[in-house]
């Protein structure tokens, strides 16, 4: 079980390659989903079940170490890959529940699989795992320190279909760390997200909260959550970004704030300058969202200036 973007499917594809067989079945999914995700897993019938690039959060804790607890009285092994900020406690906790849990902050997901994950392949190709592993962590912790990063982070989107994740997958699983299909997809992705970029730059509006300027977004179809903030941080010098959807999902990006505070509140998480939430939208106005979107994301926004005024009482982030 992994996330959505490419970290996810890299995690997964590094763990499958050096694993050296193929999993009985991935599945993909968010943070915010994975109470919903264990009801699922609880039917699998699965000896052992590894999550990867999956943060936790506080509404999700509890749940958590239910199921591993339960999982372990099955017979079940369960093991964990992730890089984004746990509390002692919840790592504590789901040790203590007969988990394997590797949380390494220093690396991607993709590179706490690569360094953590056992090895059973008979060979592996290191340069391939340094150049899949570099790849990936320099998209998707922003640090842009291996050529292949923008391409990476531009391959696997969070609204792709599961059967394109699952082809990345499978290729790169393969000891394949690029391939031809992979440029040409990321070639019509660039121009998609040239002409939608103009558009989003439209559309941003500063708010304020407790004298933090926050710049909101809204969800824009062929662009990716950080690209969509960091135009928006760069073109109005706002301490937070804030990239809105319609069903209430808040990506938050910073350069200076913690923001993983702020969806900490949210009941989300994340990482201190790159996090996400997701809001609860009232069914009645959901119902009118479905003719623009306009209500739910202003809903979501009123939460998220709560969430920033209730932080700024706490003290400085």
């Amino acid at each position: 079980m992994t996330h959505t973007d490419m970290d996810g499917v890299g995690s997964a594809a590094v763990y499958t390659y050096l694993a050296g067989e193929k999993p009985e079945r991935v599945i993909y999914t968010e943070p915010y989903l994975l109470a919903e995700a264990f009801s699922v897993l609880r039917r699998a019938g699965a000896e052992k079940i590894a999550f990867m690039d999956l943060g936790m959060n506080p509404g999700v804790f509890e749940a958590a170490k239910r199921f591993a607890e339960e999982m372990a009285r099955r017979g079940v092994r369960i093991e964990w890959y992730d890089h984004h900020v746990w509390s002692d406690e919840w790592i504590r906790g789901i040790r203590e529940s007969g988990v394997d849990i590797h949380v390494d902050r220093s690396t991607c997901a993709t590179g706490v699989v690569a360094k953590y994950a056992p090895r059973r392949r008979e060979s592996v190709d290191e340069d391939f795992l340094r150049e899949v592993v570099g790849g990936v962590c320099a998209g998707d912790i922003w640090r842009f320190d291996h050529w292949r990063g923008p391409w990476y982070l531009r391959l696997v989107r969070r609204r792709d279909s599961d059967e394109w994740r699952n082809h990345v997958l499978e290729t790169i699983s393969s000891g394949k760390a690029w391939i031809d299909e992979f440029t040409e997809k990321v070639k019509e992705r660039f121009e998609e997200e040239l002409r939608a970029l103009s558009i989003v730059e439209k559309k941003i509006k500063v708010y304020r909260a407790d004298g933090v300027r926050i710049a909101v977004i809204p969800w824009t179809r062929g662009v990716e959550a950080s690209f969509s903030a960091a135009l928006a941080l760069g073109r109005t010098g706002a301490e937070i970004a804030a990239v809105v959807s319609r069903d209430g999902k808040i990506s938050l990006r910073s350069t200076g704030y913690n923001v993983r505070d702020i969806a900490l509140i949210l009941g989300g998480g994340g990482h201190p300058r790159a996090a996400g939430a997701r809001v609860h939208i009232p069914v009645i106005r959901r119902l009118v969202c479905v003719f623009t979107p306009k209500p739910c994301i202003e809903y979501a926004v009123g939460k998220l200036i709560e969430a920033v005024a209730r932080h700024r009482g706490r003290g400085p982030s």
